[in-house]
C-alpha cells in the first residue's frame, strides 16, 4: 500500500506538529514496514527527521516557485502519477481534487484554539486557519481529533458530523520509553549535554513555547507562592521565544525569587528524556492544548505531573496526575508541593502504566494502518 504524508513539519518543524509526524511516520515504517511511505515536502531546511527516505519535492517550475500553492492544490497531479492510494494531511490541511483524482484522504486534526481563543492570534492567521481547517474537514474522507475535545470542538465550532470524525491520540517519542526511571534506573550514570547544567535534585520542569497560552507566568507565582510556604522548587524551563511576553519572563521570576534555568532552544526528545529523569515532577499548567505531549511524556519516563483541569489533560494524565485551575496560582502551588510529597508520588505512579497504556505507540500505529487499508479498500471497489 503507497501512502503520502504532507510532510512538510516531518522534516521542519523542531515541536508540537514535527514531533507527532515523526513519531506517527516513523512507528508505521518501524511496524508496518510492507507499506511504502511518501513524505512530500515543498523543502528541507532544518532536517530534524532521523530518516528522510521517501522525501518527495515539487515537480514543475510553478510547485517550486510557488510552495503554497503545490502543497494546496498542484501536489494533486504529482500524487496520481504517483499511485498513491490514500493521502494523510498530517496537520488541518489537504490540497484539492483529491477525490476527482481517486485518491482517498484522511486528516489529523490537533486543536481548533484559533477559534476558542481568538484574541490570542492575529485576524489574518485566523481567517487562513478558519479556511483551511473547515475545507480540509468538509473534503476528508475521514478527520482523525487527536483527542475527545478536539473532536467535541470540530462538531461545536465547524459542524463537522460525529460520524465522520475518529479519535486516535498520539504517543511520544520512543527514546522516553528508552530512558524511563523504570527502565534504566540511576539518572546520574547518563550526562546531559555540556551546555545543560540544571540543578542536583529537588527541581521541577516545564516545556513549551513562551506563549501566554502556556501559563509560564502563572507557574512563576505559583512556585513563588511555594516558596513563602516553605518549598523553595528551582524551575527547569524548556521553551522558545521572543515575544515581549517571553522577555518579560525572566524579570517576573527574578522579581519574585523563583530560581530558573531557561534552556531556550530546541532540545531533541533524547535530551528533553534525560531532563525529564533528573526532575521531581513536570508541571504543565496550559490553559488549553490539543492533546499535551509533554504530560505523556514524563509519565512515561517516570515522574508525577501536575496540570491544569478542564481542556485535554484529563484524557492523557488520567489518574496518574494531579490537575489544578490554571488560572490561580494558590492551586497550582498546592499541587506542586503535594507532588513533591512521597505518598502522592507513590500513588501517582502506580496509575501510571496503565494510562501510557493507552496511547503506545505499536497500538496506535496499528489503528492508523487499519484505517488507510479500510480508505485503500474503498478505491478499489470504485
Amino acid at each position: 500500500m503507497r501512502i503520502a504524508f504532507d510532510a512538510k513539519r516531518y522534516f521542519n518543524n523542531a515541536t508540537g506538529l514535527g514531533f507527532y509526524s515523526r513519531t506517527l511516520v516513523n512507528g508505521l515504517r518501524a511496524f508496518f514496514p510492507e507499506n511504502e511511505y511518501l513524505l512530500y515536502t515543498p523543502y528541507i531546511r532544518r532536517n530534524y527527521a532521523p530518516d528522510d527516505s521517501g522525501a518527495r519535492f515539487p515537480e514543475g517550475f510553478p510547485g517550486k516557485l510557488i510552495h503554497p500553492l503545490w502543497r494546496s492544490n498542484l501536489i494533486t497531479s504529482q500524487l496520481k502519477r504517483d499511485k498513491v492510494k490514500v493521502y494523510h494531511g498530517l496537520s488541518h490541511e489537504l490540497p484539492s481534487g483529491l477525490s476527482r483524482a481517486g485518491i482517498r484522504s484522511v486528516v489529523s486534526m490537533h486543536d481548533l484554539i484559533f477559534m476558542r481563543y481568538p484574541q490570542l492570534y492575529p485576524a489574518t492567521d485566523r481567517f487562513f486557519y478558519r479556511w483551511k481547517y473547515r475545507k480540509a474537514a468538509r473534503e476528508a474522507d475521514v478527520v482523525v481529533a487527536i483527542s475527545e475535545q478536539t473532536k467535541r470542538d470540530l462538531i461545536d465550532y465547524f459542524g463537522v458530523p460525529a460520524w465522520k470524525i475518529r479519535v486516535i491520540g498520539q504517543s511520544c517519542d520512543p527514546a522516553f520509553s528508552e530512558y524511563s526511571l523504570g527502565g534504566t534506573p540511576g539518572s546520574s550514570r547518563i550526562p546531559l549535554p555540556p551546555d545543560i547544567r540544571v540543578p542536583e535534585s529537588g527541581f521541577v520542569i516545564a516545556a513549551g513555547s513562551l506563549t501566554p497560552r502556556k501559563n509560564w507566568d502563572g507557574l512563576i507565582r505559583a512556585l513563588s507562592i511555594a516558596r513563602e510556604r516553605g518549598f523553595d522548587i528551582p524551575l527547569v524551563a524548556v521553551g522558545t521565544g521572543n515575544s515581549d511576553y517571553a522577555r518579560s519572563l525572566p524579570a517576573l521570576a527574578l522579581k519574585l525569587g523563583v530560581s530558573v534555568v531557561w534552556i531556550n532552544r530546541h532540545i531533541p526528545s533524547r535530551e528533553l528524556a534525560l531532563l525529564y529523569r533528573r526532575a521531581s515532577a513536570l508541571v504543565y499548567p496550559s490553559i488549553f492544548e490539543g492533546f499535551g505531549i509533554p504530560i505523556l511524556e514524563a509519565l512515561t519516563i517516570g515522574i508525577p505531573v501536575v496540570t491544569s483541569t478542564g481542556s485535554c489533560f484529563g484524557e492523557v494524565g488520567g489518574a496518574a496526575a494531579l490537575y489544578a485551575n490554571p488560572k490561580s496560582a494558590e492551586d497550582l502551588a498546592d499541587k506542586i508541593i503535594q507532588a513533591t510529597e512521597r505518598e502522592t508520588r507513590e500513588r501517582l505512579m502506580r496509575e501510571a502504566p496503565g494510562q501510557i497504556r493507552q496511547f503506545d505507540l505499536r497500538n496506535i500505529c496499528e489503528t492508523w494502518n487499519k484505517l488507510y487499508t479500510d480508505l485503500s479498500g474503498m478505491n478499489s471497489r470504485l
